[in-house]
């Protein structure tokens, strides 16, 4: 693979050689840097960064200069690149959760993802991985211009199993696995969630997320607390099923990441072969060991584990709160067994039934409470060189392989947040709230986030 991802850098390269021949690209050179470059834990004062067309071609002192470029100059705030949310469901976006999501209508849902893409966009997010529910059609259109959003690694349905995380039917609907008694529901119709059993099924639904243009695949592979019909302690998919869905990906040259909690099904998916943990709050140290070792992003939503979720309204019923205390309970040690082994991690706010302030209001709030956990370094990181690395992860699959993403440096993707102030010693910078719930509503925009860039395109820019 490695001979075909090179000839395809090769391609590209000669492709954007000859676009340069006909038409030079435009060039933009940011000046008075302090630039945060997604990895150190410092910043570098007074970087000049030169971009030519979609890439950062140059990052340099106050010595870089390009004749004709078009100058910025952030007069000292931080540039840094933009922000990447590895676990997004910009689909499951009706009010009232699994039973709006039932009477959603695919215009609605569909006019109601494109929305929550600009929301990411004007928070900050430059890509995002969309970890199921949809397919690759807003993509699509973002990156026409159609609508302004981030890019998008687009994760095709949920793939679960019967009773599992992402069988959505309420008790009373029948399993359209079972004939003679076909009942699909909403999300199977749209193509929100596959139900698959056995190898043969998970097979051809993984080819079908492949066939519409998934970058990575999505598994549900343990019990949740929202969920209806699948007990938090259970064990989804047998081995043999995560390894159908692994083998097919890998013929597509991308990955496995799955929806897991318990340690035992952490381990079973890590040994069938997967590349990403979803949540994985019940994790031992000795799991996340061997996870560190075979180069397993852990990719959690720190509001999982926060006091405040017992306010969320989609938790209120009789079974969610027993679950919740259950996960409570269960998930006790696992910021210090995170602290002590330091897998691979990257940032996710899996926000799912909230538009709007309700959106900003979760949003906000995941940026805060993983720095207050992690520190403000690991949360940054974690929102941008390591989840550009666990993008890269999707091989030929991935839409977008010009150049990396997550950082600041010569040859990566023009992905660009100027800041007012250091985020590495406040993170309210970038938005970060310590409140949620009771957080007083905003406007869309985050006024200290000053000039937004994706792809070379300036879409926000009030240094003006």
């Amino acid at each position: 693979m490695k001979t075909i991802l090179s000839s395809v850098a090769a391609i590209f390269a000669l492709s954007l050689t000859a676009t340069a021949q006909e038409t030079e690209a435009p060039r933009l050179l940011f000046t008075n840097c302090h630039v945060f470059d997604g990895v150190a834990d410092s910043l570098a004062e007074g970087r000049n960064i030169l971009v030519e067309g979609n890439l950062i071609s140059a990052v340099g002192d106050a010595d870089l200069t390009s004749e004709g470029a078009e100058v910025i100059d952030c007069d000292g705030r931080t540039l840094m690149p933009g922000l990447i949310d590895a676990h997004s469901h910009i689909y499951m976006n009706m009010p009232g959760g699994v039973g709006g999501m039932e009477s959603g209508t695919w215009d609605q849902i569909g006019a109601r993802a494109a929305s929550q893409a600009t929301e990411y966009l004007y928070n900050g997010f430059t890509s995002i991985r969309e970890l199921g529910g949809g397919g690759s059609g807003v993509k699509k259109t973002v990156d026409e211009g159609l609508i302004e959003g981030p890019r998008i690694y687009p994760g095709g349905a949920f793939i679960s199993q019967t009773s599992g995380h992402a069988d959505l039917r309420y008790g009373s609907q029948r399993n359209p696995n079972l004939p003679p008694y076909p009942d699909d529901n909403n999300a199977q119709r749209l193509g929100v969630t596959i139900v698959a059993d056995g190898p043969d099924a998970v097979l051809a639904a993984t080819r079908q997320n492949l066939s519409q243009g998934a970058s990575q695949i999505k598994l549900m592979a343990g019990g949740g607390v929202a969920s209806i019909l699948d007990p938090l302690h259970t064990l989804q998919f047998l081995p043999e099923e995560i390894e159908m869905a692994v083998r097919a990906a890998a013929d597509w040259d991308t990955y496995v990441a799955v929806h897991v909690f318990s340690d035992e099904g952490i381990r079973r998916s890590v040994d069938a072969g997967v590349r990403s943990i979803e949540h994985g709050f019940f994790a031992s140290r000795e799991t996340l060991q061997l996870m560190k070792d075979r180069d397993v992003f852990l990719v959690a939503q720190m509001t999982g584990i926060s006091p405040y979720l017992e306010l969320n309204p989609g938790l209120q019923s009789p079974e969610n709160q027993a679950k919740l205390a259950l996960a409570t309970d269960l998930s006790k040690d696992f910021v210090q067994n995170v602290k002590a082994i330091q897998p691979k991690m990257a940032f996710q706010s899996d926000i799912v039934f909230a538009t709007g302030e309700q959106f900003r209001a979760q949003m906000d709030y995941e940026k805060w409470f993983h720095a207050d956990l992690f520190g403000n370094h690991a949360m940054l990181v974690a929102a941008t060189s390591g989840a550009g690395e666990l993008l890269a992860y999707s091989g030929l699959a991935n839409p977008y392989l010009e150049g990396p993403l997550g950082v600041i440096e010569e040859g990566a993707y023009a992905d660009i947040l100027i800041v007012e102030g250091n985020p590495l010693e406040d993170i309210s910078v970038i938005g970060g709230n310590e409140k949620w719930y009771d957080a007083e509503p905003r406007a869309r925009d985050i006024p200290t986030l000053r000039v937004i860039m994706k792809d070379g395109v300036i879409y926000k820019n009030t240094l003006e």
